[in-house]
């Protein structure tokens, strides 16, 4: 029988955008044994196994049949649709930890385990009443099953300490591999690139209800002789919002990108952007692009969000859509400050994807990563919990 395996849930298919949960487990599986569940089928009502890896093992199928049973409230069909698939996992391994990454299926309820991880990563995106109180529910209830918990962002820990006594924070990181000196240089230039000689301010991520569109537009007014790219998706709903900033003569707006064309961005442009609006919503989201940014040494400037707040040595803020306008004018200035450039890139390295997963073992395996005085994870009680 094997040591140890993780076994992963989260919606967003392996081979989707990288987010935290791909980037987090390719570096933990360099460790240990990773089984990825996602919400994706190759084949109807099918389950497959492909081995992405010799360490990566991505399962999919399972999860699309959970949520048909799940809105008709079959539990015991999730159950045996679980063990039929899943149960040699037990078998092969001494000891398994269950990684729940979402709060609506929370497959942990029927697939064997030995340590349950609630990794406590987004909000709730919705402003509907009911929305909300369904969410918090279901978190409790993980909040009192899990073993370990993890959060994203500081804003996270705070509200899940509330109902959990051992919540560590895990930020998300960056992965230098994905921008090394090989893959920039053999990215293209895209079809999109504006023809401007202008220095370029970058944002990377979709155009949705999390993005300020009156401090961008504000700093694209302001800064006449800066060029902002825009690079992503953006909701139909808000294709008003989008079309204004298109008609601006200093933006660009490409619509979702490829890595390639991502590469190629970042590696170019002046400054990088994270123009998220204030609320408590975004004070709960650790970007991701931070440390993207940070990585090619690019100046960064956002909103008055929490997570950019407390990183003043990295992240220039913006309280007022005039004020970001103005820090975009200081970053643009600093762009070819070359000791700016080597703090950002140290903070960066300093804040890697294989840094989080060995933080993660540290306190799921301590035994194996946690040195001379690691605690060791146990089954434990549910905490009492309070309504949020």
């Amino acid at each position: 029988m094997l040591d140890v395996c993780i076994v992963f849930y989260h919606p967003a298919a392996w081979d989707g955008i990288p987010g935290r949960q791909r980037l987090l487990l390719e570096a933990i599986s360099h460790h240990v044994p990773v089984i990825y569940i996602e919400e994706t089928e190759e084949r109807k009502r099918r389950v497959t196994f492909e081995k992405r890896t010799r360490q990566v093992t991505i399962v999919r199928g399972l999860a699309t049949m959970l949520v048909k049973f799940q809105r008709r409230h079959w539990n015991v069909a999730m159950w045996l649709w679980c063990w039929w698939h899943l149960g040699w996992i037990r078998r092969r391994y001494r000891k398994v930890i269950f990684w729940n990454s979402e709060n609506w299926l929370r497959p942990n309820r029927f697939i064997a385990h030995d340590v349950l991880v609630y990794d406590c990563i987004d909000p709730c995106f919705s402003a509907d009443p009911r929305d909300l109180r369904l969410f918090e529910q279901r978190e409790l209830e993980l909040l009192g099953l899990a073993d370990v918990v993890f959060a994203s962002a500081q804003l996270l820990v705070d509200n899940c300490r509330r109902h959990h006594h051992d919540v560590t924070l895990l930020n998300n990181g960056c992965d230098p591999n994905e921008y090394s000196e090989n893959k920039i240089a053999s990215a293209r230039r895209p079809q999109w690139w504006p023809r401007t000689e202008e220095p370029i301010a970058a944002y990377l991520g979709t155009l949705d209800w999390r993005f300020d569109f009156r401090c961008v537009r504000t700093a694209c007014r302001m800064n006449p002789g800066v060029h902002f790219i825009l690079a992503g998706g953006f909701l139909r709903e808000l294709e008003a919002h989008v079309a204004e900033l298109r008609s601006m003569p200093n933006v660009t707006i490409t619509g979702r990108i490829s890595l390639e064309d991502g590469r190629y961005l970042l590696s170019r442009c002046a400054i990088g952007l994270i123009p998220f609006t204030a609320g408590e919503m975004n004070d709960a989201i650790n970007p991701v692009k931070l440390y993207a940014y940070a990585l090619l040494g690019k100046p960064v400037v956002g909103t008055a969000i929490r997570e950019l707040i407390l990183r003043p040595e990295v992240a220039r803020v913006g309280h007022s859509p005039e004020e970001f306008a103005e820090k975009v004018a200081e970053a643009v200035a600093l762009r070819d400050d070359e000791n700016l450039r080597r703090s950002l890139i140290a903070f960066a390295l300093g804040n890697t994807w294989e840094n989080r997963a060995r933080q993660a073992l540290a306190r799921l395996i301590p035994e194996q990563f946690g040195g001379a005085n690691h605690r060791t994870v146990s089954r434990r009680q549910p905490v009492a919990t309070e309504a949020k």
